[in-house]
């Protein structure tokens, strides 16, 4: 009988995302004194705007919290662009899709 703390070693390990996680960002931005909030609406968005591109990608909202953090956004979200810093959302779409399905099939 097969323990669930031992995994089959032939089931595909779940696609991971990379960069940073979403907590270390509001932890970054709340260092240089200031909320996630605070900096949406500095840059005339709403309160909650930035919170998206926390969890999805947003091009406006990385590139606000990529200038702030004084960080290129394809550090911050590697799964979200190219290694020259292009944005290629279809990549971040995959994994996930793959994350849905790994998740689905357990």
């Amino acid at each position: 009988m097969r323990h669930a703390s031992h995994p089959n070693p032939k089931e595909k390990a779940p696609a991971v995302l990379s960069g940073w996680h979403p907590e270390d960002v509001k932890a970054a931005i709340r260092k240089k004194g200031i909320t996630l909030t605070e900096l949406s609406l500095r840059n005339g968005f709403s309160e909650c705007y930035l919170r998206q591109a926390l969890i999805r990608p947003l091009l406006d909202g990385e590139k606000i919290i990529a200038r702030f953090l004084k960080t290129p956004a394809h550090e911050i979200w590697p799964d979200r662009y190219d290694a020259d810093g292009t944005p290629n959302y279809a990549k971040w779409r995959q994994l996930q899709q793959a994350r849905f399905a790994s998740r689905r099939a357990a």
